[in-house]
């Protein structure tokens, strides 16, 4: 059995011993764990991608709430393996992957010669709790703290090296998850992530609202766009610094209430799918911070045509992390790949949606060689 550390110890509530039944390492197959007290709720089988093994198991992050945990090998892995932990996307997708190769998902699984550990939102495919269309952002993050930290406790990981991979909102998450783990004791020894850089989540959805008025020419003239702009900017301040309701917001002037009607990805109750208190919650979160106080080297990727983030966020991670440790921050610019790692020919065409290409595994090849270099 690994080290045990007491912070471990704290976040377990009552999770079963995790990956009892596992299927003997070399099998190229998945399995749900002997003894797994989370009911499958998904009808459909369990993922199958080639050349993985992957088993799937629970954990309980607080009373009542136990989350689907997906452990995934390569399939001749023969002895435990050091734990590579992903944080994944805003939308409320599962992380279970069907049938196939897997993706980037799949790739990392198979080639890094790490664990790739996976957990289910709240609400999301087997996972119990509030759905994760009602999940605050701060409880995200606590829930995937307890739930890393009880499977790093078990034999079947090696938990000397501890491995994060951030996608998208994902790369926003990892630092902070990082982090917590590593005042845990845990060594972090990399962290790569894409598509997300360290602005503030402020100046991230206005980004968001710049690019969504610089894409549409059809609809947005040009001499409009700064006069839309600051009106955006001082919603977005009463909205995410300020924790006003959206519809309490364009009640104050028929400006705002324009913004409203029009702001990116805002429905009745709802932005990009998660709710307004989780939005407010990520506007208060220090990124930059965390990423300062983590002491492991780092990985940015940003994709040239990213429909959403910007290269500043992305490049201000390595430079802060150079600053204070150097050399230790890398940073890759893919050229012609949009935001989910889809090759298109021109912005345009990536902001559009049309005729991309899915090019995950160019991604997963990067991630994949850097982190074969960390381990030698």
């Amino acid at each position: 059995m690994m080290h045990k550390l007491m912070y471990a110890r704290l976040l377990r509530l009552t999770a079963l011993p995790l990956l009892a039944g596992m299927c003997s390492i070399g099998q190229a197959q998945s399995s749900l764990a002997d003894g797994d007290p989370l009911p499958r709720s998904i009808e459909r089988p369990l993922e199958a991608i080639d050349g993985v093994q992957t088993v799937y198991d629970s954990v309980a992050v607080e009373p009542g709430i136990r989350l689907r945990v997906l452990v995934s090998m390569p399939d001749d892995a023969e002895t435990p393996l050091h734990p590579i932990l992903f944080t994944q996307w805003v939308s409320c997708d599962t992380i279970e992957l069907g049938h196939g190769n897997g993706g980037a998902l799949g790739a990392v699984a198979r080639d890094s010669g790490l664990a790739l550990v996976r957990v289910e939102r709240a609400g999301t495919g087997d996972s119990q709790g509030p759905s994760c269309s009602e999940l605050d952002y701060e409880m995200e993050v606590a829930h995937y703290v307890s739930a890393f930290a009880s499977v790093l406790d078990h034999e079947t990981l090696d938990p000397s090296k501890v491995y994060i991979w951030g996608d998208s909102l994902g790369a926003t998450t990892a630092p902070l998850v990082a982090l917590s783990l590593q005042n845990a004791g845990y060594d972090i020894a990399g962290i790569a992530v894409q598509g997300g850089g360290a602005l503030t989540h402020f100046e991230r959805m206005l980004n968001f609202e710049r690019i969504y008025l610089e894409r549409r020419p059809q609809h947005v003239s040009l001499e409009s766009i700064h006069d839309s702009l600051l009106d955006r900017a001082r919603f977005l301040t009463e909205y995410l610094l300020n924790k006003r309701h959206p519809d309490q917001i364009a009640m104050d002037t028929p400006a705002m209430a324009a913004v409203r009607a029009d702001i990116r990805g805002m429905d009745t109750g709802s932005h990009y799918g998660r709710p307004f208190a989780w939005h407010q919650q990520a506007a208060q979160q220090n990124f930059l911070a965390a990423w300062a106080a983590l002491d492991a080297p780092v990985l940015v990727i940003f994709n040239e045509f990213d429909q959403f983030e910007v290269l500043h966020g992305h490049q201000l991670i390595v430079d802060a992390v150079n600053r204070l440790r150097p050399g230790t921050g890398k940073l890759i610019v893919q050229a012609g790949l949009g935001h989910s790692s889809w090759r298109f020919n021109s912005i345009n065409e990536a902001y559009r949606d049309e005729t991309g290409i899915p090019e995950a595994e160019t991604t997963a090849a990067r991630i994949v060689h850097w982190l074969r270099t960390q381990a030698n």
